[in-house]
């Protein structure tokens, strides 16, 4: 989840159930649009229109909100600190987007890093060794904890 590339990098990436599922979203938000119709026609014994109007009004609003959020996600983050520089890498049309250190307003260290800029917030997982990314984040940046401790 991370790791320390070179002597004074730092890599955090996105999870890998997390990757597929955003990689994969329409065809999810289909299969079970897909499956919660045939259950309605089935099982229950609904008719068809009903079935359908129900599996909509369970799954898009979920699609709807992964929609939303995903293009908050990066896949890799990349602190340089000997060039001061952050890389947010992402799965889509972005590509890569590459800030300098002072352009990051906060960092919000909840279950997610976010990184708060003047036009945008990107998000990656938290690590695992939370004590160890918080005080590598809060010598460069300012870091919110909000609600949660570390310890």
């Amino acid at each position: 989840m991370t790791g320390s590339v070179g002597k004074n990098n730092y890599t955090f990436y996105m999870p890998r159930e997390e990757s597929i599922f955003f990689k994969h979203l329409h065809g999810i938000a289909f299969a079970f649009l897909l499956l919660f119709s045939l259950l309605g026609v089935f099982i229950t014994k609904m008719a068809t229109v009903y079935a359908i109007f129900n599996s909509l009004v369970f799954v898009l609003p979920v699609y709807g909100v992964s929609l939303a959020f995903r293009k908050r996600f990066a896949s890799e983050v990349t602190l340089d600190f000997d060039a001061r520089k952050i890389r947010f890498v992402f799965q889509d049309e972005r590509g890569m987007i590459q800030r300098e250190f002072q352009e990051i307003k906060k960092v919000n260290f909840g279950f997610y890093l976010t990184f708060v800029m003047d036009d945008a917030r990107i998000m990656v997982k938290r690590p695992y060794n939370k004590k160890e990314i918080f005080l590598l984040l809060n010598s460069v940046f300012k870091v919110d904890r909000g609600i949660f401790s570390i310890n």
